[in-house]
């Protein structure tokens, strides 16, 4: 059996993390983490080198409260998950503010956004774990469409957490209460799902976050079995 070792790791600084949450990677390999507690953004080199942060506990433009997902597009820009204020702020890499959306139920509307991810057209897609659903905007906030509701058929989520997105721009999500991966068109056509509450190979119990490599295949942290499961699983032709 091959034996992992850690290559790096980050602590804390101006460098401090307290309550990291998200973690999105630039195209340089510069790595962005949300500090939750703290409310802000801090940014390293690939090798744990402290850059820049920005942010603070509040409501305005530029501040948090407690953020909690963070992705970056083709051109760079950070789309944070604005989790208690309801809204997704956006930024260039260096921490300039651009823009913001969300707060409220309605279409458009934001009440508890956790997970974020964005397709390959930079649409961005968000789950709203609250409110049982996910809901996808262009990249400058235009809402576009959303799907779900609470309930355990198909298509139906209780407390919905993470998101990825495959080369196929299909979209998958992490449902934490029903302990099931559900995949998805990039339009929200339900495709299928995989998980059941339990301990074994393939089962999950409070899953968190997903992600997807460049082959296909699916890592989901498997918070309370304390363990990250790998599944390979065939990514189908573009769907849009």
């Amino acid at each position: 059996m091959e034996e992992s070792s850690v290559i790096s790791y980050f602590v804390i600084g101006s460098g401090i993390l307290n309550d990291p949450s998200g973690v999105a990677l630039d195209s340089l390999g510069n790595v962005y983490v949300t500090d939750t507690s703290y409310g802000i953004i801090q940014k390293f080199s690939n090798e744990g080198k402290f850059l820049t942060k920005w942010g603070s506990f509040g409501i305005g433009d530029g501040e948090f409260r407690f953020p909690s997902g963070v992705v970056v597009d083709s051109l760079d820009s950070l789309y944070v998950a604005d989790t208690d204020n309801r809204r997704v702020q956006t930024f260039s890499n260096d921490g300039k503010f651009l823009t913001k959306w969300g707060t409220g139920k309605g279409d458009g509307e934001l009440s508890d956004p956790h997970g974020i991810a964005i397709d390959s057209l930079g649409n961005v897609y968000v789950v709203d774990s609250s409110t049982d659903r996910i809901q996808k905007f262009s990249n400058d906030g235009k809402f576009l469409t959303k799907w779900g509701s609470k309930g355990v058929n198909d298509g139906e989520f209780r407390f919905p957490s993470g998101i990825a997105i495959d080369s196929s721009d299909n979209v998958y999500v992490v449902d934490i209460t029903n302990n099931w991966i559900q995949k998805f068109t990039s339009d929200g056509k339900f495709l299928t799902k995989w998980g059941s509450r339990g301990s074994k190979e393939g089962q999950l119990n409070s899953p968190h976050s997903i992600a997807i490599d460049c082959s296909g295949n699916v890592y989901v942290a498997d918070s309370n079995n304390h363990r990250v499961q790998v599944f390979r699983f065939s990514v189908s032709s573009r769907t849009t």
